[in-house]
């Protein structure tokens, strides 16, 4: 059987090399504390890279909730321009609570591959989202309500929504770019 396959390798081989390092009588620095072997650990998230996440988290639910408020007061769209507006608000909402998830289950623990790919996801929506809308709300929106004030703070909301999945993409490349864990096969 091989070691590896078992979920708490990981943590048998912390445990491991702590032991052997104070048997040896050398400090035995904890995974993600900065030794020598914490090229094989994911690291604890920063606090650089929680703010990031939660700065992402508030921003999109600022803007997406907004959405969905003027959606439903609107009497200028057509229903199914209602019925698309609230179902991609309710999409990006879904990816901040997805962000959230993550932000609960890696406050403190090594971020994993599967968080991490969750915060790529969002990241890259976000940013597909907001490539394709601010082009049709700044040169196919035909709404004379909406003027060139109205446009431009779409621009700046998409821009922002953007920068801010870049850090995300940021925080979620730190621990996808660790190499894993060597496994160690043990033959019976």
């Amino acid at each position: 059987a091989m070691v590896g396959d078992r979920p708490d390798a990981g943590l048998r081989r912390a445990a491991d090399i702590v032991l052997i390092r104070s048997c040896a009588g050398s400090p035995a620095p904890l995974p993600g504390s900065g030794g020598a072997d914490d090229a094989h650990y994911p690291r604890v998230m920063t606090r650089s890279g929680r703010a990031i996440l939660i700065a992402f988290v508030a921003w999109t639910a600022f803007v997406w909730s907004s959405r969905i408020s003027n959606t439903l007061r609107s009497t200028t769209e057509s229903t199914g321009s209602k019925v698309f507006s609230t179902v991609l608000s309710a999409v990006m909402l879904l990816i901040a609570v997805a962000v959230v998830a993550v932000l609960v289950r890696r406050w403190s623990a090594p971020m994993d591959l599967s968080s991490a790919r969750v915060l790529r996801v969002a990241a890259v929506v976000t940013v597909v989202v907001w490539l394709i809308r601010v082009p049709q709300i700044v040169f196919l929106d035909d709404d004379p309500t909406h003027g060139a004030p109205f446009k431009i703070v779409h621009a700046m909301l998409g821009l922002l929504s953007i920068l801010l999945a870049a850090g995300v993409w940021r925080v979620a490349a730190a621990a996808m770019d660790r190499p894993p864990a060597p496994t160690a096969s043990v033959s019976r």
